[in-house]
Order: C-alpha cells, then structure tokens, then sequence
C-alpha cells in the first residue's frame, strides 16, 4: 500500500451517508424511479439510459426546492478529517461519480472542500426543469455506464473507494480497495480482496498505518 500515490472516489453513498440521487428521485417521483433502476441493477439497460427515464419523470422544481434539497445532503463528517490526512500525506484525491455534478459541486462547497477534481454526469437545471448530459461518456465502457469511472484512472497502481453498483467495474481492477454496503457485500461474495469501512477515520486508520 505504500506505492499508492493517487485515491479515486464515489461519492453517493460513500462520501454522502444516502444515494443523494435516489433520495431526490423517491423525493420528486414516488416510486417511479423504481422500475428502470431494477432494469439497471439487473444489467437490462445501461446506467445512461437508466437516469435519462429517471430524470424525464421529474417534476418542475422551483430554484427554492433545489437549494434546500441539496443543503439538506449529508456527509459523513469524518470525510472532513480524511481530506486533511490526505494532503497532509501528498496524495492525489479525485471524485468518480456516475451521479450529478450539481449535487457534488453545491454540497462540496457548502462543506468547505476546495479542488478536487470531480467526474460526474452533467445535471441541467433550466427554468425550473431538468435534462442531463454525459461528458465522460465512452461508448467502450464494458459497463455502458454515463460516466466511465475506469477511463478516469491515469496512475499504473491506486486506491478505490465506493459502496455500490457503478463501482463493481473500477473496484476489481484496484490495487487497494475499500468497499462498504452493496460494493462490500458484492466483494464477499465474489472473494474480492477488500477492507470493508463504516466511515472514513476507518480509511484512515488503515492508511496511516501501511503508508
């Protein structure tokens, strides 16, 4: 673990204590959401594909509605601490998110967290309705996903860590990896080599101990 120089994040999930996407799709469209993310989880349609069904059945929302929903997202608060021990150590830190960008750029800025390079799909928010793009699409990813999270990764060895779905692809070709919820479950049963965390002082913990 000592050669690991560079970090690669989820967000959704990982960074945050809930899905931020999700919360906001149950939130606007009951459970509407719910068919096409099946589709999606079962690999019947691509994730791309997943969040424009998701987004089309969103609702106008007034900017007020916006705002507070995204003041509302909460982190684990040890990221704060995890951010420090990184630079502190000199190690490059990087966000893969096959999430929203809005949700990610509002909620790092509320928090104070300066920097970071973020990948994200595009959220558009005009005239109190919504549509989305993929900027970091590739048409080559085995996991048609909107933002491929592997493409993102420049450095020969590196660390990842996530919790779910959209991480299975990055997280088996990580040369340390810290897993929680889905991801850690999947990596159970599969006998993917792991370390399994609640919050992020676990990550620093093991980190300041093998770095």
């Amino acid at each position: 673990m000592g050669k690991i120089r560079a970090i690669y994040c989820d967000f959704d999930g990982t960074i945050t204590k809930h899905d931020a996407v999700n919360k906001f799709f149950e939130l606007y469209t009951g459970d509407k959401w719910i068919e096409s993310e099946k589709l999606w989880i079962d690999g019947k349609i691509s994730s791309m594909e997943n969040a424009v069904i998701q987004v089309g059945l969103l609702p106008e929302i007034s900017q007020k509605q916006l705002d507070d929903y995204i003041e509302s997202i909460e982190i684990d608060l040890t990221f704060l601490d995890f951010m420090k021990f990184i630079r502190e150590k000199n190690i490059k830190f990087t966000i893969l998110s096959d999430g929203f960008d809005l949700f990610i750029y509002k909620t790092l800025e509320r928090i104070g967290v300066k920097d970071i390079p973020v990948y994200a799909n595009h959220l558009v928010y005009k005239n109190n309705k919504f549509s989305i793009e993929f900027p970091y699409h590739n048409k080559n990813c085995d996991k048609k996903a909107g933002m491929c999270k592997c493409e993102k990764v420049r450095e020969s060895e590196f660390c990842y860590i996530g919790d779910g779905t959209s991480d299975l692809c990055i997280a088996s070709k990580a040369d340390v990896l810290f897993a929680t919820k889905n991801l850690h479950k999947h990596c159970e049963k599969n006998l993917i080599k792991h370390n399994y965390f609640e919050t992020f002082n676990d990550i620093i913990e093991k980190l300041n101990r093998e770095i």
